[in-house]
């Protein structure tokens, strides 16, 4: 099963400038002559979080997307909320959808007040989460949800709290509110 998402009221949704057409791609090697860089470009599910890189060179406005690290500024992250198109006909459910390697994925840019939800396939951390918990980044592209009475992991940048858990349908979307 692969992550879902709503895009319930992000900045991007109405301002273009907020979204960025971006590939995931992850470099392997040192970067010398015995281990070149080696990069490989990888599926991502919607609801993951990249770290925008650089453009890609030939395409028009389309950047690299990194594995984020847990400290990374918020300014430079995105969530990805392709819209979900099955080209395999046997496939209808919205968690079946993967942004396969090589396609262009649409990321929004978070911002202060915007409120985004997502199931539970594209989170990592505590096992139910719940409304108040804190959803930070981690080392990887999934958002770590800890429990509110621990708080925030030392050293990982908040991106916001559970508001709201709600089923529609067969999924249970837990909806993140943007610090």
């Amino acid at each position: 099963m692969h992550g879902v998402v709503r895009t319930d009221n992000l900045w991007g949704t109405d301002v273009r400038a907020g979204l960025v057409s971006i590939k995931y791609i992850v470099t392997t090697g040192s970067g010398t002559t015995e281990s070149p860089y080696v990069k490989t470009e990888t599926a991502i599910d919607n609801g993951n979080v990249l770290k925008v890189g650089d453009r890609i060179v030939g395409e028009y406005e389309v950047y690299e997307g990194v594995t984020p690290a847990a400290n990374d500024a918020l300014t430079d992250i995105v969530l990805i909320a392709t819209p979900e198109v099955m080209y395999d006909e046997r496939k209808r459910n919205l968690d079946e959808y993967e942004n396969v390697a090589g396609k262009i994925c649409r990321g929004y840019r978070l911002h202060t007040g915007d409120v985004f939800s997502v199931t539970k396939d594209a989170l990592d951390g505590v096992d139910s989460p719940a409304v108040g918990d804190i959803v930070e980044l981690k080392a990887g592209t999934k958002l770590n949800v800890v429990a509110n009475a621990s708080g925030a992991t030392s050293g990982s940048t908040v991106v916001g709290k559970i508001t709201d858990k709600n089923v529609v349908g067969r999924y249970t979307y837990y909806a993140i509110l943007v610090d």
